[in-house]
Formats: structure tokens, sequence, C-alpha cells
């Protein structure tokens, strides 16, 4: 009689194990209802674009607020200087750069300063999505990245702001570009 309970409990265990994992969706398949998401947000948006790219093969959608033409565009180790907000697409700010914006949307940190981020460009963890963005940007430029969430935080939630297999937004503002001085030719004594 043991047996058979022992039988019935482990079929319902793998049952219900076997649901969940039905349930769960693959990565091709959150990459595509993300897409999908950044289509129905890009249609219905009110944000005062002049132009839209999207890249092929990342899905990454970039809404060009204004573009200088300043021909300086970041190179590897670079210090660019980035103001920046970043939300959910449902509008809800989870970081900023701006003081004003945390204030207006209840992070303000006493405990931060609200300055432009400092990046040393591909040297600096950050997200791939904020990096492709400013890979594309100019000095002067101010953009709206959209971002399928694999080149967010993918299935991680980030400090309960951000749910796993979040599409992200950043609007990026990229005040500076500091351009590496270095030296890299050789020199023979």
């Amino acid at each position: 009689m043991n047996s058979i309970k022992v039988i019935l409990s482990a079929l319902l265990i793998s049952g219900v194990l076997t649901s969940c994992l039905e349930e769960q969706e693959t990565p091709q398949e959150i990459y595509q209802r993300d897409l999908e998401r950044i289509d129905e947000y890009i249609a219905t948006t009110d944000y005062p674009y002049l132009e839209m790219d999207q890249d092929a093969n990342s899905g990454i959608v970039i809404l060009w607020e204004y573009k200088s033409y300043s021909g300086v565009k970041a190179e590897e180790a670079d210090t660019l200087h980035v103001d920046y907000t970043g939300m959910l697409l449902d509008g809800s700010v989870f970081d900023t750069s701006d003081e004003d914006i945390a204030r207006d949307n209840r992070i303000y940190n006493s405990d931060r300063e609200y300055a432009p981020l400092v990046v040393k460009y591909l040297y600096t963890s950050l997200i791939q999505g904020f990096y492709f963005g400013l890979s594309k940007m100019e000095e002067g430029d101010k953009a709206r990245i959209i971002m399928p969430s694999i080149f967010g935080y993918g299935n991680s939630e980030q400090a309960g702001r951000i749910p796993a297999n979040s599409v992200l937004v950043f609007d990026l503002d990229l005040k500076e570009v500091d351009k590496d001085d270095e030296d890299d030719s050789e020199t023979t004594e």
C-alpha cells in the first residue's frame, strides 16, 4: 500500500513539474514576444522622434530625437558622458542620471550623485543594448533605445524594479566623447 502511495505521489509531482515546464517560454519565443511588444510600443508611442532605425540582427530599435551630425563617434577606450533614463515599456522609470526625473518618479536616492554617467567605452560593464545604442550615436545626439530582453537583463530580475524578460527602453543623451589620447604607436630605441 505504501508503494502505491509513493508511486502516485511521484506521478503527481512529475505531472505538476511537467506542466510547469511546458508553460515556460523558450528563448526564441521570448525574443519573438519582445519584438511584438516593441512593434506595439512604436505604433503607440508619443515620443517625438525624427527617424527610426531597427537593427535586423538584434531587433534593437533606435528612435532618434535629435541628430547632431557632429561626426564625433565613440571608439574603444574613449570616455563618454551620457545622461540616461531607463524605463520599462509601460513608462515606469527604474534608473536615471537626472535628479528631477528621479524625484518625479519616486526613485530619488540622496546617497547618489545625479550627473551624466561616465563610461570608458567598451571597458565599462554595461548591458549590450546600452552599448549598442552608444555605438550608433555621435556626440550631441539624443535617442531612445528599445531593446529585446536578451540585450538587457534577460531572464534575471533586477533589484525588484525590472522583471525578468523585460523589454527595456533607454533615453540616451550623449553629451561628450573624450577621445582616448593614448599613443598606440610603438617606439624603437
